[in-house]
């Protein structure tokens, strides 16, 4: 008979930490549990069964909890108002100038200094017969970061006993104003302690990357990957072709049901969830895919994990220890007119849906 499913909870106090946070785990009884954050609504671990039972970790954490006062690398963290760069931290609305906080040298990351991912947020919990879910709530005053509007923004985490960890993103505003949401996840299917994810296998539903200057700030171009190293069309090792640039991969891919010229230019127009990416493990076994309502994956291979903090396994984050696949709108879009809108409006609330879906493929 299959073990229930269950909503746990703890509280993890800190000197460094305003407040304590609550820390929430959903568990399928299937081998799977999620444990989520009121610390910027985020992913603080997912661990899957192994064939010894033991429960292996998918995702980074720090070692020091004191870490997450800071959370220099954005682990697990809802990102908002508007995920990636905005050039300048500035964009015109209604031909105005809006001014945002500077937090990456001229230009705005995730949302600024101040950005969701660093809030406490409310939660409530949910047990129905086939999920466990937790619901999390805040809200963004007019002005935050610079943005206009007041919003109220919704976070769901549900997981199924189908093993899939589902995101549902909701939000309403008073006032036009961009949004563009997405989690901050640090992935690492490998489970063991030391290991990269440069040997994981990645496919990516994506004939296009968006071309960056050297802030990594889209300029509006689409860059075909065919025949490159961002060519992940047939699912390739990540260190097949990561010494071809620079530092490693840190761009938006564009989901080939989402390019511009058949994008749905309004939220409330978005298709069912997509299959985005493919994400696996070939040592473990272990394989994850990934389901988007949005326009793409900003594939980021944890290029500025510097080894200066340790991960909760005691060893230090180095380069390379983790990746982020980051479901979101097209970056800088309130710059490029080129790009599909990301602005709500009081009659066009935000909605946004990524699936999360995990397995083990048995080898020979």
């Amino acid at each position: 008979m299959a073990a229930l499913m269950s909503v746990s909870s703890r509280s993890l106090t800190h000197p460094a930490l305003a407040q304590p946070v609550q820390l929430i785990t959903l568990d399928n009884g299937n081998g799977l549990t999620a444990t989520l954050s009121t610390l910027g609504a985020g992913i603080w671990s997912v661990t899957q069964l192994d064939e010894s039972g033991t429960a292996a970790e998918l995702v980074l954490n720090y070692q020091d909890p004191a870490q997450w006062a800071t959370n220099r690398y954005y682990f697990g963290v809802t990102i908002g108002r508007v995920a990636n760069r905005i050039a300048a931290a500035a964009f015109k609305l209604d031909d105005k100038l809006v001014k945002l906080s500077a937090n990456e040298g001229r230009n705005q990351l995730h949302g600024g200094p101040d950005g969701l991912g660093s809030r406490f947020w409310q939660y409530r919990v949910e047990q129905l017969a086939d999920s466990v879910a937790v619901i999390f709530s805040c809200h963004s005053a007019d002005g935050d970061q610079g943005y206009p509007g007041n919003v109220a923004l919704e976070v769901c985490y549900r997981l199924n006993r189908d093993n899939e960890l589902s995101i549902d993103y909701y939000a309403s505003t008073d006032k036009l104003t961009p949004l563009s949401l997405t989690n901050h996840c640090y992935w690492n299917l490998a489970a063991k302690p030391g290991a990269d994810v440069l040997g994981h296998t990645l496919w990516l539903n994506a004939g296009y990357t968006l071309q960056v200057d050297e802030q990594l700030v889209p300029d509006g171009n689409l860059l075909a990957v065919a025949g490159t190293a961002f060519d992940f069309q047939q699912a390739k090792t990540i260190g097949r072709d990561i010494t071809q640039l620079a530092n490693g991969y840190d761009h938006f891919f564009v989901l080939n049901h989402f390019l511009p010229d058949h994008f749905a230019l309004n939220h409330a127009d978005k298709q069912q969830p997509q299959t985005a990416a493919v994400l696996s493990d070939p040592a473990s076994g272990r394989v994850m895919e990934i389901l988007t309502t949005e326009a793409g994956i900003q594939f980021y291979s944890g290029n500025f994990l510097d080894g200066s903090l340790n991960g909760a396994d005691g060893l230090p984050l180095t380069k390379f220890a983790g990746l982020c696949l980051e479901t979101h709108d097209y970056p800088n879009a309130v710059n490029l007119p080129q790009f599909p809108s990301v602005l709500i409006s009081p009659a066009q609330p935000y909605r946004q849906c990524t699936i999360y879906r995990f397995y083990t493929k048995r080898s020979g």
